[in-house]
């Protein structure tokens, strides 16, 4: 009997002692993310493993999009939705569109609408990406809308068209008027 005593609370202690140690590297993993993800806001670049937590690359994510470094990113939102992450990935894409979207609103005064077009079709399938991995994601809705607003979905007009779009009026937005320059 007391040989079942000792081999149950030895059995006790030992559970015990690997719930606290898992607790512990649980504890100093959420630490270093959010030491991580307060160093990227700040504006500091840190190297952030592929499998790291969904917060920390998305704050990696955000950093890379600030600073001009598109493909990074992208291979942030490519390497969440490998790992499943869906939510995280749906987040990462809803960024990736606005950094298209600002960028094409930024030139619109600027360049030609033919030349701002892609990007915002590009701003659109990123959000439509996003919309279809977080449906609750109302900001990329929304964001989808605008942009749907300024180059409406053709089958028959390649993005890559450049200067042969205005002289196709499938191509053209909707938006009431003929455009400049045209019949």
């Amino acid at each position: 009997m007391k040989r079942a005593v000792r081999l149950v609370s030895s059995a006790v202690c030992i559970i015990a002692t690997l719930v606290a140690c898992i607790s512990s590297v649980r504890l100093l993993q959420a630490r270093r993310a959010e030491t991580g993800i307060a160093t990227l806001q700040a504006g500091r670049d840190i190297p952030v493993a592929p499998g790291a937590s969904p917060a920390l690359l998305i704050a990696r994510a955000q950093y890379a999009l600030r600073h001009g470094q598109v493909p990074a990113a992208q291979a942030i939102a490519d390497g969440l939705g490998a790992r499943g992450l869906a939510q995280a990935q749906a987040h990462v894409l809803y960024a990736l569109g606005n950094f298209n979207l600002r960028g094409a609103l930024g030139n619109f005064t600027n360049l030609p609408f033919r030349v701002i077009a892609p990007r915002i079709r590009l701003a659109k399938a990123e959000y439509r990406q996003a919309i279809q991995l977080d449906p609750q994601n109302w900001d990329a809705r929304y964001n989808y809308t605008l942009a749907a607003a300024l180059v409406r979905d053709t089958e028959s007009v390649s993005p890559t068209e450049g200067t042969e779009m205005a002289h196709d009026r499938a191509a053209w937005p909707d938006i009431p008027g003929a455009p400049n320059g045209m019949p």
